[in-house]
């Protein structure tokens, strides 16, 4: 990202080589990298508990996320670890064989969860979590050898993808390619922006809801919801741009403005009435 004159421009980066890896990321998140509801899916298996007899549900998970937040502020990790951790939670309890086991019993959750954060340290990180640190932080309810057997479970049964491409991610591609189509940001504007997409993103992490929605989806419901905090020709310049590189990639726009209201409704809470107009103005100019 080249600086000038105190803005954030795009004339020196590869624009198109943005666009391509962003339709990667989109094609994974489609595919290989796609969560279904595992909390609520039906299925005909006589082996699958009823959720009542469950000893996880969408609270505890909440509550494990929190802790999970909790953890890496302490030891000072970038908070996109929790997300990409959960991912790999949730998509292993969407399409592994052993989902049940570990959603009817607490214990095994919590290990799961641990597993993935020490892996995600380890891989995406610039220090990692070691064995023995989790063992330490978990009071020692779980051996080293129980942690290595949870991780290659969680590998194996993965098939190694770890490398989830995450809302925040898709964020920054996202504005890289608006700030290629003469839209010039300052850098207050794309701290702003990116801080304000980070902060919805975590809520949306904590919120089981939100974990069957598209990252990219939730990229641009979150982009949105921020730019209604700027003054209004710079939020219509950005959302012309936004619409003129959005494709049949993307969800349709009336999936992301719904995402966009539940997102908002999730965050701000009793603030959604007092934005209605301003969300208005959105709505509208990307419907155009």
């Amino acid at each position: 990202m080249k600086k000038t004159s105190n803005s954030y421009s795009m004339s020196s980066w590869n624009s198109s080589s943005v666009a391509e890896a962003l339709s990667v990321m989109i094609q994974k998140e489609q595919t290989v990298y796609r969560i279904s509801d595992y909390f609520h899916q039906p299925s005909s298996s006589s082996s699958v508990a009823s959720p009542s007899l469950r000893a996880v549900d969408e609270d505890v998970r909440t509550t494990m996320v929190d802790w999970c937040y909790s953890f890496i502020d302490a030891c000072k990790f970038e908070r996109e670890s929790v997300a990409m951790a959960m991912e790999m939670v949730d998509r292993f309890l969407s399409k592994s064989s052993k989902a049940e086991a570990v959603l009817c019993d607490r214990m095994e959750f919590q290990l799961l969860t641990m597993t993935s954060l020490y892996v995600t340290t380890k891989t995406h990180g610039k220090t990692s979590l070691g064995i023995d640190c989790i063992s330490t932080i978990c009071q020692n309810l779980y051996t080293d050898d129980e942690i290595v057997a949870m991780e290659l479970t969680l590998l194996n049964e993965l098939e190694w993808r770890i490398t989830p491409p995450t809302c925040v991610q898709m964020a920054q591609h996202i504005l890289s390619l608006i700030a290629a189509h003469d839209v010039t940001f300052d850098k207050t504007t794309w701290n702003f922006i990116l801080d304000e997409i980070k902060f919805q993103a975590e809520h949306a992490v904590r919120d089981y809801n939100f974990v069957t929605q598209r990252p990219s989806t939730l990229a641009i419901a979150a982009m949105l919801n921020a730019l209604e905090q700027l003054d209004k020709k710079k939020c219509c310049s950005i959302c012309r741009a936004l619409v003129s590189i959005m494709n049949d990639e993307f969800d349709s726009i009336e999936i992301i403005l719904d995402m966009k209201r539940r997102l908002f409704s999730l965050v701000y809470g009793h603030k959604a009435e007092a934005e209605d107009e301003s969300c208005r103005e959105v709505d509208a100019l990307l419907c155009i």
